[in-house]
């Protein structure tokens, strides 16, 4: 192989493993991809722009409930819901415990959650007390 060939294949190589994302350093920037939880779990997050959505990458679902679904509005802060709904025959009951994304720094996300709690009953539905928030830290992959 020539030198210019050498050279070709090094440039190509090196453009390829270029990550063309502009990094995460603030969160009015673009923050859609994959992020990945301290656990190693992995989320999709679309943004666009005033809204953004996520949801998971992996088995989310539990005994009577659908996979979990964030939902934030990008206004002073970013904020939201996780949603997860139960079903029980043909009930249905959708909860929802709030979500902010309280820092966006360095392709990390710090982020104030809490989980979606079943219902005590269905149809009506009825809910308990709510799930404690905890703070997570999300990285982009």
């Amino acid at each position: 192989m020539t030198a210019a060939r050498l050279a070709l294949a090094g440039l190509a190589v090196l453009l390829c493993s270029c990550d063309r994302r502009a990094a995460v350093t603030s969160c009015d920037d673009d923050i859609h991809g994959v992020w990945v939880t301290e656990s190693g779990a992995k989320w999709s997050l679309l943004d666009h722009g005033p809204t953004l959505e996520a949801f998971p990458l992996f088995d989310d679902a539990v005994a009577e409930g659908a996979p979990r679904v964030i939902d934030l509005q990008r206004t002073d802060k970013l904020a939201g819901d996780v949603k997860r709904r139960f079903m029980r025959g043909p009930a249905e009951c959708v909860a929802a415990a709030p979500m902010r994304i309280a820092k966006c720094k360095d392709d990390t996300l710090q982020i104030v959650v809490a989980d979606p709690q079943p219902p005590l009953s269905f149809a009506p539905c009825s809910w308990g007390k709510p799930a404690e928030s905890r703070v997570e830290h999300w990285r982009r992959e």
